[in-house]
């Protein structure tokens, strides 16, 4: 069964917003980016950056998860939200990457933040049910259909983000 052919408001329920702190409130989405890199497998050469860098790889992939939940994709977009999301802010810790360094992590700890944006993502959907602003007893497709979608929603934002930076460099 798709449910993107089916319409009703159970199923609009379920649609994944841009933002979604939509779901969990600002404070949540960032306290799940923060736990997010403890559920991420780390090789032992993934705790320090391939290149000279003053930025820890937990940071950046904290930074990048938050943005990306947030639908900020974007190298550039992100170098703003540093200057007007205090949460954004907070990640840094006023140890501020450029674009540049953002670009890099992204390519060298891709699987990271597949990871990272898969557990946000898992997280958020259990956050939103459990306050039940969507009930999703007795719909045995529900599993299912997460496992089948979170892995396109999770590419899908990473690809975004590409493509943003792609735009950005022209």
């Amino acid at each position: 069964m798709r449910l993107t052919n089916i319409k009703s408001p159970e199923t609009e329920k379920l649609q994944v917003p841009r933002n979604l702190a939509q779901w969990t409130g600002n404070r949540g989405l960032l306290t799940l980016a923060l736990d997010a890199g403890q559920n991420v497998q780390w090789g032992e050469k993934d705790r320090t950056l391939p290149m000279q860098s003053a930025y820890q790889p937990k940071m950046l992939l904290t930074l990048l998860t938050f943005c990306y939940a947030s639908g900020i994709y974007g190298s550039q977009d992100i170098l703003q939200a540093m200057q007007t999301k205090d949460s954004v802010r907070y990640i840094c810790a006023h140890n501020y990457p450029d674009w540049a360094i953002l670009r890099k992590f992204r390519r060298a700890y891709r699987s990271q933040l597949e990871q990272a944006l898969r557990w946000v993502l898992q997280q958020a959907w259990a956050k939103r049910f459990d306050e039940a602003e969507a009930d999703y007893l007795g719909y045995e497709w529900f599993e299912t259909y997460l496992n089948a979608n979170l892995d396109a929603l999770v590419q899908g934002r990473l690809e975004l983000a590409i493509l943003m930076d792609g735009v950005e460099s022209e």
